[in-house]
């Protein structure tokens, strides 16, 4: 049976992170039956699934690295041709899938005059303010994004209708979001790849991230170095190196008692469950998949109160601890707390995955698996009934 639907998604970062895990989970819940899958990315290792088409494509060292300017529109216009190569060799292109932002995803948006396609974009963390960033916000047939993001959303279609007045403005935004068009979405985990439970027999703690300086690291080696040597807990640092990118990252590894480091570890799951305590040290986190993993095995989650996501989600010494951002003293407070009193650790990490429950892929990424299979709002809506 010849597979009517080509869907294509674009990658040129070449790194993983959280959003590749977070749209690998949504290609998993297609119909294979009737979609065909091609992935064209310069990270091959962040696309572990079966019944897709690979597409690696090089990144020169030639290749300029930036966010505006000559340099950046060079580096779009060489992902174009690779857009181009994908269609002549691999065939029409129904869906492309923009799976990072606009200002990421560019050559989706220049191409498709050419190719003819529709596009399915996904917002995982803030875009830039840009007015060519808000023309593709316009132009997509589908945006997805975390709630985190809007502000950063309605800022940037604010440069498309710069000229107007801004109850003008006003409107048009209204009118644009009240449509299908916008869409916003949580993340889930399928069933299927729900992580392993932890240990509750000793305290360990966890932490896994990039090594870009907001995910902040620096905060938790700091706090550790200010634990005096016979009080640290054991601590495992998974971490990824961010490679052709222009923001600061932090140095690691470094020689800190008590922190066993791992770069990007093919068994991440068994890392995870052989601890017990995660904290998370990002800024801001626009969600923070690697929370809600935590929650689900079973963790005692300790996260920054800052406003983000989770810490509108989760409760103090409910189903987690939270501490001051940036803030040396209180995060010291809260590993001390969990990591000498094992029936805490349970109780929230228990809690926290019951909480976890909610947040299934299968139900989280139904509309935007419909709109990569150009699957109708109807079907959608009898699909819900259903269920």
């Amino acid at each position: 049976m010849n597979k009517s639907n080509h869907i294509l998604v674009l990658d040129p970062i070449t790194y993983s992170g959280g959003s590749k895990i977070a749209t690998r989970e949504m290609l998993d819940l297609l119909n294979r039956k009737n979609n065909r899958v091609t992935i064209l990315t310069a990270n091959p290792s962040s696309w572990l699934l079966r019944n897709v088409e690979i597409i690696k494509m090089s990144h020169p060292n030639w290749l300029p690295v930036s966010e505006y300017g000559k340099s950046y529109w060079t580096r779009q216009l060489y992902f174009c041709f690779w857009l181009f190569y994908a269609r002549l060799f691999y065939g029409k292109i129904d869906v492309a899938v923009g799976a990072s932002g606009p200002g990421i995803d560019m050559p989706i948006y220049i191409m498709k005059c050419f190719l003819g396609y529709q596009i399915t974009q996904l917002i995982h963390g803030p875009v830039g303010l840009s007015r060519s960033i808000g023309l593709c916000l316009c132009h997509a047939e589908h945006v997805f994004y975390l709630q985190s993001t809007y502000p950063s959303l309605l800022t940037a279609l604010k440069q498309v209708w710069r000229k107007d007045e801004l109850s003008v403005q006003t409107a048009k935004q209204e009118q644009l979001f009240a449509t299908h068009h916008f869409e916003s979405f949580v993340n889930g985990i399928a069933k299927k790849n729900r992580p392993s439970a932890c240990q509750y027999q000793s305290p360990s703690l966890f932490w896994a991230a990039s090594l870009l300086k907001w995910k902040g690291l620096d905060l938790l080696l700091e706090t550790t170095e200010n634990i005096p040597t016979d009080e640290r807990i054991p601590t495992n640092i998974c971490y990824l190196t961010p490679e052709n990118n222009v923001l600061p990252t932090t140095r690691a590894p470094r020689l800190i008692e008590s922190i066993t480091w791992h770069h990007q570890p093919s068994n991440l799951d068994t890392l995870r469950a052989q601890a017990n305590i995660f904290v998370s040290t990002s800024h801001q986190e626009p969600f923070g998949l690697s929370i809600l993993e935590a929650l689900m095995a079973g963790m005692c989650v300790i996260i920054p109160s800052d406003g983000a996501f989770w810490d509108l989600v989760l409760t103090h010494n409910k189903n987690c601890l939270k501490y001051q951002p940036n803030d040396i003293s209180s995060l010291q407070l809260r590993i001390s707390q969990a990591g000498s009193d094992l029936n805490l650790i349970t109780q929230l990490g228990q809690s926290g995955a019951h909480l976890s429950q909610g947040y299934q892929a299968e139900k989280c990424y139904l509309s935007i698996k419909f709109a990569m299979e150009k699957r109708p709002l109807a079907a959608l809506a009898l699909n819900e009934v259903k269920q």
